[in-house]
């Protein structure tokens, strides 16, 4: 979807781009948007940030996970440097968790940080940020696996 706005940029800090990668990308129709996603691997934020101030670079940039870059290198205060160099875009950052919480200290600083959280659980998705509205609501990622899930066919 966020193709759909502008040009995506993936780091796959965590997973690389393994079988199970592409198979999520033919999975989910990638190739229909090439000229509007793209992965990288390399975790070194000053090349992404050279990257990103380049002219026509990605709007969206998702890091997954922010623990593998936090281990590359990304502390948090050059993590929010570059998010601030570059406020037109969107920085949207994948966490490890446990028990519902982001995993160590840099994680759980950079998700109060964040103006829009969203938890995922059993495909839904629950917006836990400034903007969120009723904390019960939800938006099914994936309907068919909702369903095996919650045996419930609702979205609300």
């Amino acid at each position: 979807m966020l193709c759909g706005i502008g040009s995506v940029l993936y780091v796959s800090l965590e997973e690389g781009v393994g079988l199970s990668m592409q198979r999520r990308l033919a999975q989910f129709k990638m190739t229909e948007v090439q000229g509007s996603f793209r992965i990288i691997t390399d975790g070194d934020i000053k090349a992404l940030e050279e990257r990103l101030a380049k002219p026509k670079s990605a709007k969206f940039i998702i890091v997954d996970s922010y623990q593998y870059a936090y281990e590359a290198g990304w502390e948090y205060s050059l993590t929010r440097a570059l998010i601030d160099r570059f406020k037109r875009k969107t920085f949207i950052f994948v966490s490890q968790e446990d028990k519902g919480k982001p995993i160590g200290k840099p994680a759980i600083r950079l998700k109060y940080a964040a103006g829009v959280k969203v938890r995922t659980q059993g495909f839904r998705a629950y917006c836990q940020g400034r903007y969120s509205g009723n904390v019960s609501e939800y938006y099914t990622i994936w309907a068919e696996k909702a369903v095996e899930v919650y045996n419930d066919k609702s979205n609300n």
